[in-house]
């Protein structure tokens, strides 16, 4: 039989000898026999929320290909004939082929060939063990024509196909290739699967862990914690997300080594390289081609003009040849689909009129097109959903949702409950789970016939329709309204006629009328694919250069040309407008590529994220952190420019504002809720009025603090009436807010650790402890921490007097269970978890002092260590962070050490030069993944003082006043008097009590309650009724901040030592969620003949002498002694005394000494 071939592109017959024929079964540029565009009116759709979750889902039948030789064709009908037009397209640039990829490439040729009717292939071609991994006997056309090149061929591949033809088998098919080669030997085999999306890695995942029985598979997403992730590593196929796989290569030391054992690659959906998370695939994907020489990869697209670009960037550089390229039409789709576009116009701008519009051509619509199946309508906003639903209900024919039923169904939501006896649903993020999950099985067994969504519906749950119409074409994001990305359209058409529930389908897309051409040139796959790269070159730059690859002008730019930005830019550089903006338009092609790369390169040498070093580009510690982080460089900048000594809440702020939030909005339904969770009296940080008074919240980065201020205090979700059906879009919110967090404050702590603040390293390690344990750390929610254990555990425990991790640790199976009204045997879970937590040790002792004219320099040695069962807790590998510093705020050391290394006691040395009396040095020791877990110790200068020259007694500024300090601009920054009100009976030591005392009187101007509470400054109007429990009952003078913003009774660094007083299991406290606990550190005292160095006479001596001995008795007996002039073996033996023996002995041993 004869196979005929038609020509698209001619070539001279000088150019055929040699070329490689690689198939090509898309159709001639033109619109599809199928394909029936009807002009009509259009419409904007008009997006209330940014729902569109970058996930889609595909098919799981497979794409096919074959040779003329493969199928059994006569070899001279598949022969090119001089007499008649050649049948390939023709890549005649030969000035890409060798400065492009680096290597020189023969002009190749992409045939063209008709669908054939011939049988299809049966799975027994493969070998006995691979069979049983399909659950069908026979491949599709698609699969068929393929596994020629797939299964048997060894080059790379790119195969454009519509979407549900088929392609997940050419991966499976590739896998086998991959294994038959290694003759079963696949130990130290690496495969990876990238896909743009979570919901397509979960079924890769489901799918090929039980297929593949004698590999491993492992799944990488941004929800992956660490401790999987170095399992995973040790898996065969590794499942993951352009961006974390980039993250992880960024911070990866042994990267070389695993890049050496990934021998494939598989890419889905490679056609996002037009959306600007594209460009993360685009690096990724050159960077495993640079470092990774003999790798095979294999990527799939949707219809694609342009396909042979790809080929030519992912060429094989060993084998130094294009990609082969596998192009299909839309006839090799499984599910024949009819698509229609609608154009409408409109007089006025407002989206919400626009979105009305479009419902009055709905009833239209779906009689022409839904033949009375199931329907799927996208909406773009969570109120447009519900809106459509409704007037579907109202308008339409009933032939539409079919019969009405009178049976009730327990749903959450009100107004579906009235839709859904009419065969009428709506979807989105903001029902409940159960309601979804009613919704989707609904749809799937008949009884809901018209379902309308959001656009995340089309990229999770495979719920495909007959009719799938996309209600306009737009959706919002923060500045406003955008156009749906095309990755998002071509999900939402691809539910149209899925081959497990249709035979055939139907799309219907309702757009502007200027918008029309473009959705019909996309779905006919004559929209040329191009890169984005460009437009987030400058973050992945500082990533290269961190990772060595660039080290200058020259390899920046020898980089940027092994890309796929390079090879369309040189092609067609009209499309890159930002790219053409910042170049001089006299320059050529390659000398605007250099001008555009110095450019970039410039910014980051402004902002000192990189630095030149001996003609050599390299990352400052800034830079390394920005890519170890995976930070964007607007991000950066605001990090950058933050002063010194940052108060927690400024550092909130900065938090707040990230780039990386930029998709977040606040709707106008969630300003009363947000003004709620700002009113509340125990918010640490709300946003107030001159008249003291809760402020309307109206902007992204006030919704994102009070978000996490509202879950890191345990709040009250607000019970006004229509709060309830905002919670789910809350819950939502605080998981992408939380996302982000943890990642952003450990950058903020490198470049505070890079700055030597102190301050400001101090408050961002607060806040990243407690982000870490999902509340404040100095507050009693640090038991939720505890599995079992939920807000109103908490409040049960805080009846009884445990207040803190080291609370709990002290009571037995039976208290617990009698304080939380367990059943037997349940209090043992929640006492082995905490027992679990790891002890911290840290023993700090002043080895040497030298005195100077205006200062004395004191040596530190400090020891830490730690007891515990396992590293690990609650899935995480545990850290430990040091951090040493003085009040003024400078940082004298910080280190992290995984508390792995803890066993046994580690030891450092640390100088700090003392120039007041006020230059106290603190030493903490904290586990960063665990809030409220650490220990700390101080060295007090004013030890010192009859000794110091003159110049020392000088009082200096107090620095770590700074560390909960009252902002200075009420109208811009949080304010702290909300954030009071705990009823501690604490006792403090008598050091502490003056301490206080010599503070600022800061009730001086405060009116007196008669319970001896001072007044708040609230303005309520009556503060009987108010809900704020500081009117009702007023402040408690310890709680009282002072001008600086010090609570009188504690600073925040003071949260992470266990407490002096014992649990008291009869005492009954009104200690709220979100207070904070009063803790004391150890107190580091000098040694007698360190003394004597500095000490010229002994009146003095004996004078301090007193003072060490006056307090030990007042140390915290939790707390390690100090152990001075001793031996490290005796220092060792006497740190685990902690009773109120050990400590008189101690001070009997000094005065002895002395």
């Amino acid at each position: 039989m004869r196979h005929k071939f038609d020509s698209i592109f001619s070539e001279p017959e000088s150019n055929r000898r040699g070329n490689e024929i690689v198939k090509d079964m898309t159709k001639s540029k033109g619109l599809n026999s199928r394909g029936a565009f009807k002009v009509g009116i259009t419409y904007n759709s008009i997006l209330d929320d940014r729902e569109n979750e970058e996930e889609l889902s595909e098919g799981d039948s497979g794409v096919s290909f074959f040779t003329a030789k493969d199928s059994g064709i006569d070899a001279t009908a598949a022969s090119l004939d001089n007499t008649q037009p050649s049948s390939f397209l023709c890549d005649n640039d030969e000035i890409e082929t060798s400065s492009t990829l680096g290597y020189r490439q023969k002009k190749r040729r992409v045939v063209k060939k008709k669908s054939a009717q011939e049988g299809c292939l049966g799975i027994d071609v493969l070998p006995d063990s691979f069979q049983t991994a399909f659950s069908f006997r026979q491949f599709n056309r698609m699969q068929t024509e393929a596994f020629p090149i797939i299964y048997k061929g060894e080059e790379n591949c790119v195969i454009s196909s519509p979407t549900g033809s088929g392609k997940t088998v050419l991966f499976e098919l590739a896998i086998m290739r991959l294994i038959k080669d290694m003759n079963g030997a696949t130990e130290n085999v690496k495969i990876l699967y990238i896909a743009p999306t979570k919901s397509l890695c979960c079924e890769k995942f489901k799918n090929w862990s039980p297929k593949f029985l004698g590999l491993s598979v492992g799944m990488l997403t941004s929800d992956t914690s660490f401790l999987e992730t170095q399992k995973i590593k040790k898996c065969n196929i590794i499942i993951t997300t352009p961006e974390k796989w980039d993250l992880l290569t960024r911070k990866w030391k042994d990267y070389g080594r695993l890049f050496e054992l990934i021998k494939l690659i598989l890419v889905d959906e490679v056609h996002i390289l037009r959306e600007r998370r594209g460009a993360t695939l685009e690096v990724v994907l050159t960077r495993m081609n640079i470092f990774c020489d003999k790798i095979r990869i294999i990527a799939v697209s949707a219809t694609i003009p342009n396909v042979e670009d790809i080929a030519q960037w992912l060429g094989s550089r060993c084998h130094g040849k294009y990609a082969e390229v596998l192009a299909f039409d839309d006839t090799y789709r499984q599910v024949t689909l009819e698509k229609h576009v609608y154009g409408y116009s409109f007089h006025g701008t407002n989206e919400f009129q626009h979105d009305s519009l479009y419902n009055l051509k709905l009833d239209e619509i779906l009689v022409k097109h839904s033949k009375e199946r199931a329907v799927m309508i996208f909406c773009p906003t969570r109120a447009s959903t519900v809106s459509t639903a409704k007037y579907i209900a109202k308008h339409c024919p009933s032939s539409i949702a079919g019969q009405r039923r009178n049976q009730s169904y327990r749903v959450d939501d009100q107004n579906l409950a009235c839709l859904v006896n009419q065969g009428i649903a709506f979807h989105h993020a903001g029902l409940s789970m159960a309601d979804r999950e009613f919704v989707e099985q609904g749809f799937l067994n008949g009884v809901i016939k018209v379902l309308c969504s959001t656009s995340t519906l089309a990229v999770g749950v495979n719920l495909p329709a007959y009719l799938v119409v996309i209600k306009g074409t737009k959706m919002w994001n923060t500045s406003g309204t955008q156009e749906y990305t095309q990755l998002d359209i071509l999900q939402m058409i691809g539910r149209a006629g899925r081959p497990q529930f249709e035979k055939n389908g139907c799309a219907v897309i309702l757009t502007e009328s200027k918008m029309k051409d473009s959705y019909e040139k996309l779905l006919l796959g004559t929209d040329e694919l191009e890169s984005a790269l460009h437009l987030e070159l400058i973050e992945h730059l500082a990533a290269e250069i961190s990772l060595g690859t660039i080290f200058s002008i020259q390899t920046a730019v020898s980089w940027l040309r092994k890309t796929y930005f390079y090879v369309r830019s040189k092609k067609k550089p009209s499309a890159y407008y930002q790219f053409n903006m910042a170049v001089r338009d006299n320059l050529d092609q390659d000398s605007q590529i250099t001008h555009f790369v110095q450019h970039l390169l410039d910014r980051l040498l402004e902002f000192e994220i990189i630095e030149r070093q001996n003609d050599k580009l390299i990352c400052t510690p800034y830079g390394n952190a920005m890519a170890r982080h995976y930070v964007l460089f607007d991000s950066m900048k605001l990090f950058l420019g933050a002063h010194n000594s940052q108060g927690p809440d400024e550092i909130l702020n900065f938090l707040a504002n990230a780039k990386e939030f930029a998709d977040i909005r606040i709707r106008q339904k969630e300003k009363r809720l947000y003004k709620e969770i700002n009113g509340s009296p125990l918010l640490r940080f709300p946003y107030l009025t001159d008249g003291k008074q809760s402020r309307i919240i109206g902007s992204p980065s006030q919704k994102i603090s009070l978000l996490i201020q509202y879950e890191l205090g345990g709040l009250e979700y607000p019970s006004y009436n229509g709060a309830f059906a905002l919670h789910q879009t809350m819950v939502q919110d605080k998981l992408l807010v939380f996302r982000h967090c943890y990642r952003l404050l450990k950058c903020m702590v490198d470049i505070f650790v890079e700055r030597e603040d102190g301050t400001s390293l101090k408050n961002a390690l607060f806040l990243l402890r407690s982000v870490s344990g999902v509340c404040w750390e100095d507050s009693v929610m640090v038991l939720r921490q505890l599995k079992s254990i939920g807000l109103i555990s908490v409040r049960k425990l805080v009846q009884r007097g445990v207040r803190c991790l080291q609370d709990m640790r002290k009571l037995s199976d039976q208290q617990i269970e009698s304080y939380l009204s367990l059943k037997v045997g349940n209090g043992s879970k929640i006492k082995r978890d905490v027992n679990s937590l790891p002890q911290l040790e840290m023993e700090c002792t002043l080895e040497h002092l030298k005195a100077q004219k205006s200062h004395v320099i004191a040596t530190f040695k400090v020891q830490i260590s730690a007891i515990f069962t396992s590293s690990v807790w609650h899935g995480q590998h545990l850290s430990v962070d040091v951090e040493v510093s003085k009040a003024s705020g400078e940082l004298l050391d910080f280190r992290r050490i995984s508390l792995a290394y803890l066993a046994s006691p580690r030891v450092f040395t640390v100088v700090a030069d003392i120039k007041s009396s006020t230059d106290n040095v603190e030493f903490s020791m904290n586990c960063l993944e665990v809030a409220g877990l650490g220990e700390r110790t101080k060295f007090f200068a004013a030890d010192l003082l009859s000794n110091y020259p003159e110049s020392l007694v000088v009082p200096a500024v107090k620095g770590n006043v700074q560390c909960l300090r009252q902002p200075e601009d009420m109208e811009s920054s949080p304010s702290s008097d909300d954030s009071i009100l705990e009823y501690l009976s604490t006792q403090r030591d008598e050091a502490h009590k003056m301490a206080v005392k010599n503070e600022s009187d800061t009730s001086e101007h405060r009116k007196i309650r008669s319970n001896g509470n001072c007044e708040c400054y609230h303005s309520c109007k009556d503060k009987t009724r108010c809900r704020h429990l500081c009117c009702k009952e007023g402040i408690p003078g310890n709680c009282l901040r002072g001008k600086n913003g010090v609570t009188n009774s504690q600073s925040i660094a003071s949260v992470s030592c266990e407490r002096k007083d014992s649990v008291n299991p009869t005492a009954n406290t009104s200690l709220l969620p979100g207070s904070s606990i009063i803790v004391e550190s150890k107190r580091c005292r000098v040694p007698p003949d360190l003394l004597r160095q500095v000490a010229g006479d002994r009146e003095s001596w004996s004078e301090l002498e007193a003072v060490n001995a006056r307090n030990d008795d007042d140390l915290p007996s939790v707390c390690l002694p100090y152990n001075a002039g001793r031996p490290a073996s005796a220092a060792s033996s006497s740190s685990a005394t902690t009773s109120n023996t050990a400590t008189s002995e101690k001070a009997e041993e000094l005065n002895s000494s002395a």
